[in-house]
């Protein structure tokens, strides 16, 4: 008797054994894991970005020195009205590298409102100096009557 009860608890045992088995490994099964976001940063958005926007302060940069040069005035009051070219030079890369630091914050960040913004606000720093480059071209100090070029959007 003693013999049939030692067996009938052996095989209650086994059958809890296969029963409860698979709930034992269950916790050690990898699941997938879960797809990580899209990298929104676009390197090759910032980079021509900022290329055209360095262009853009390069060209505006040497029309107003040639203008400066041949007797004309900087209207720019953060510039001053007559700069030399080293502190011309030093403003402009320090509003470059604003504006270039601005941008890239603004490209890393997640929200797309926000990506869209920043590129909106280069792409308008971009015009402005195109258009102060084009102006300044076509500047000739001594003609009678003053000329300046004011911005592209006057509120802005």
């Amino acid at each position: 008797m003693e013999a049939a009860r030692i067996l009938y608890l052996e095989a209650v045992l086994l059958v809890a054994l296969i029963f409860f088995a698979p709930g034992i490994h269950a916790q050690e099964k990898h699941l997938p894991e879960a797809p990580k976001p899209k990298q929104q940063f676009s390197r090759k958005v910032y980079v021509a970005g900022v290329s055209l926007l360095a262009a853009a302060k390069t060209a505006d940069a040497i029309t107003t020195r040639q203008v400066l040069d041949r007797g004309g005035l900087e209207t720019n009051p953060e510039f001053g009205r007559h700069p030399s070219p080293a502190k011309q030079a030093g403003i402009n890369l320090a509003f470059f590298a604003g504006e270039s630091a601005l941008f890239y914050v603004t490209e890393r960040n997640h929200h797309t409102w926000i990506r869209w913004t920043g590129r909106a606000l280069l792409a308008h720093s971009v015009m402005e100096h195109s258009y102060l480059a084009a102006c300044n071209a076509g500047l000739n100090p001594h003609a009678p009557g003053a000329h300046n070029c004011g911005a592209l959007v006057p509120w802005f």
